[in-house]
């Protein structure tokens, strides 16, 4: 279980990490070839720069084809997966789960050890449950458990119950002698609407579109155009000088992304708590970079040139 956790969280930051990679991995691949001249030696040979970008784009439509994979179906899938086994591990008390002779733990309060097993129930067990101001000690010939309409778990402690109460001078008191004991545990809270909206899937999405799920839905749409807005990107930042090398580029390069999806991250904080409109919402970046990129791509290649 904790393996699965692990994976399922390392791939909910793929979104994220498939354009970053694919920003770097062009930006350094075509700093290379500026280094050893190869860029140039393409020119010379009527390798023009359609051809260059053509390039790129194919290797940006495999990203944003991943990335469209990730956000819209492996997304909702694992956090719906993950808050499963959440939920299953955060039951504060399960039979099932307990095996003659050893103590298990429920949660933070529930201690249960029992001798055997009969079926779904336990025989001559011993329930420890600790509180803050005081600890609870039952014991029993035989426990079940039941679930009630309303999702409260029932525990019935049947045949020679004993209830004491601990107190913390290490004494116990003998609160209640009885034949038949029933503990009702509340039910577990409800998933809040923020985690939920990550689980839902695209249509669900639309249907009960709020600012939460406005941003998750913004979220899931500019991650796959993100492919391509870096790979635009990368090219500007790929012209070296080759006598230089590339290190400084990298550096930027490495900025640029962590800037860029950290001021998307401020946004869709934004977006969530209010604080700015639903639209443009985490849009407000790209209108903001695609001008300014376009500007800054059509002054660079304006002219003959290497193709870079």
């Amino acid at each position: 279980t904790v393996a699965q956790l692990a994976g399922l969280k390392l791939g909910l930051f793929f979104d994220v990490l498939v354009p970053s990679a694919m920003f770097l991995g062009i930006v350094v691949g075509l700093g290379r070839l500026q280094s050893f001249y190869e860029i140039t030696a393409m020119a010379a040979s009527g390798v023009g720069r359609i051809s260059v970008i053509r390039a790129v784009l194919v290797i940006a439509l495999a990203g944003l084809i991943l990335v469209v994979v990730l956000s819209h179906f492996f997304r909702p899938w694992a956090y719906d997966f993950l808050y499963r086994i959440e939920s299953e591990m955060a039951v504060r008390v399960d039979l099932d789960r307990v095996e003659p002779g050893r103590f298990e733990i429920g949660d933070e309060q529930w201690m249960i050890y029992a001798a055997a097993r009969d079926g779904a129930a336990l025989q001559d067990v011993l329930v420890h449950q600790r509180l803050p101001s005081y600890r609870n000690m039952l014991r029993a010939e035989r426990l079940e458990q039941r679930e009630l309409a309303d999702g409260t778990i029932a525990l019935d402690f049947i045949g020679g119950v004993r209830f004491y109460r601990l107190q913390q001078d290490g004494d116990a008191d003998l609160v209640n002698r009885s034949e038949r004991l029933t503990v009702l545990l509340d039910p577990l809270p409800p998933v809040e609407r923020n985690r939920i909206r990550r689980a839902l899937p695209f249509g669900r999405l639309l249907e009960d579109a709020g600012p939460l799920e406005w941003g998750e839905l913004q979220w899931r749409t500019l991650m796959p155009l993100s492919v391509p807005i870096l790979a635009f990107t990368a090219l500007l930042l790929a012209r070296i000088n080759p006598r230089r090398g590339q290190a400084s580029k990298l550096l930027s390069a490495s900025l640029v992304v962590a800037l860029y999806f950290g001021v998307i991250g401020m946004l869709a904080d934004r977006v969530d708590s209010e604080m700015i409109p639903i639209w443009p919402g985490l849009f407000w970046l790209p209108l903001v970079m695609l001008p300014l990129l376009a500007l800054r791509l059509w002054r660079q290649w304006s002219g003959p040139g290497a193709p870079l």
